[in-house]
């Protein structure tokens, strides 16, 4: 007799339902023309942020101010008009007077000029420490900028790694859906164990969520660049491919030269330690004489404002004799900047070349860990390819292959995150070393 063939019993898989791509509503008002590079990211932060916008205004004010201390250098001209008029409503009874009321009247008009002549070049070197200050704004700026772009790319990289790892994650759903259609037909076939479509569904519920955690992620780095760029959250991104630049140098003697050299809160403290030296020279000055140039022309008449005319032309001469310790507390003052702004000078150094030097070794780590990347992922595609043929064959269980699944899966990531560490590694070295950051346009 033949033995009675009994179907392979079918376990109770329940199917995992795919998560749909969740997408923020579009604002209004889309801006932003898609998709973008990174530089194109920090061009529109550089329009948009509001510290880069306080930073303008604050050299629009300092230029207010070196144009205020330039002003005392030039002539100094006012104008005065006026006209008057007088009415006696009664005489003066004690005089005996028996006069009524009556009024009059006249124009006055005088114009004067005062022309600083010498003053022990106190106000020349007001302008100067002025300008200096501004020279200092305009650095501040340049550093809020390269700020504003590194956190800008930063962000950027961070969505476009999540984004990787987003496609990382739906390979490793189809893979695993593969596997599952592969081992529920061996079972229908009878080669099988109900054992392997558990495990394979258990895969693919496992790699969903992987997949659903990932795009939650990658929604959260879309918002935080666009809060970096300035734009609204809800604007759609999308990233065109893009990678930093490598660094001018790969010697880290001559990076930290050329930080040195070239980072703006560097120069900014350099500017900043002439104006205090220009305020000192200014200070001193403080009760010395000043001695200007004066001049006026007046008219005036009862009806001709101009009927009667007069002029005036004469040196004068100023001078605070004792200031009861005013100078001397202004001085010291100033020579306390003076220390101040060297030591925020030796401050913005040291810390220059510990951003160099932590930039450069970064960077060099993260390219050995995309060479050590690269390799696992290559040995863990080969491992998969070698157990998923095992299993066909029936010399190896499901279990090796969902190991190398697994395997396949971290490499991948690592991969992923190590050529990102790279680009967050070049962009942090070239804010280090203080490169120049892109002009937006109409700026």
């Amino acid at each position: 007799m033949f033995a009675r063939q009994t179907p392979p019993v079918q376990p109770n898989v329940t199917p995992v339902p795919q998560p749909p791509a969740i997408t923020l509503p579009a604002p209004p008002h889309v801006e932003v023309t898609t998709p973008i590079t990174a530089e194109d990211a920090a061009r529109i932060a550089l329009l948009q942020q509001p510290s880069v916008l306080i930073a303008r205004a604050q050299v629009l004010a300092a230029q207010g101010r070196t144009q205020q201390a330039r002003s005392d250098l030039l002539p100094n001209v006012t104008l005065n008009s006026s006209y008057t008029r007088t009415t006696n409503f009664r005489g003066n009874a004690s005089s005996g007077s028996n006069t009524g009321g009556g009024s009059s009247g006249g124009f006055n008009s005088q114009v004067s000029v005062d022309q600083l002549l010498f003053d022990f070049n106190r106000t020349v070197n007001n302008v100067r420490a002025a300008a200096a200050r501004e020279a200092a704004a305009r650095q501040d700026l340049t550093a809020t900028e390269s700020d504003v772009v590194l956190a800008v790319k930063d962000a950027y990289y961070a969505y476009q790694q999540d984004t990787q790892l987003v496609a990382v994650q739906e390979a490793n759903v189809a893979s695993s859906q593969a596997q599952l259609t592969f081992a529920q037909a061996r079972l229908t076939a009878g080669l099988g164990p109900p054992a392997d479509v558990l495990q394979a569904a258990t895969n693919v519920a496992a790699a969903t969520q992987a997949l659903a955690q990932a795009r939650q992620t990658a929604l959260n780095s879309q918002i935080a660049l666009a809060l970096e760029m300035g734009v609204d959250p809800r604007t759609p991104l999308a990233l065109a491919p893009a990678e930093e630049p490598a660094p001018p140098s790969d010697d880290v003697n001559s990076l930290v030269s050329t930080a040195l050299e070239q980072r703006p809160d560097i120069r900014s403290a350099q500017a900043t330690i002439r104006a205090a030296g220009y305020s000192v020279s200014a200070a001193r000055a403080g009760n010395l004489p000043r001695v200007g140039l004066t001049g006026s022309l007046g008219s005036r008449g009862p009806n001709d404002p101009f009927a009667s005319n007069s002029g005036s032309v004469g040196i004068s001469v100023s001078w605070n004799v004792f200031d009861a310790g005013f100078t001397a507390g202004a001085v010291r003052i100033a020579r306390a900047d003076v220390e101040i702004a060297r030591a925020q000078l030796q401050q913005a150094s040291l810390a220059a070349i510990r951003d160099v030097s932590q930039g450069w070794v970064n960077l060099h780590s993260a390219e050995q860990r995309v060479a050590i990347a690269q390799a696992q992922v290559a040995n863990a595609t080969e491992s998969l390819r070698l157990a998923e043929g095992r299993f066909r064959a029936g010399v190896s269980t499901f279990l090796e292959v969902t190991q190398a699944q697994t395997a396949l899966t971290s490499a991948q990531v690592n991969l992923v995150n190590a050529q990102t560490l790279v680009q967050f590694a070049r962009a942090q070295l070239a804010h280090a070393i203080g490169a120049p950051v892109s002009a937006p346009a109409g700026r």
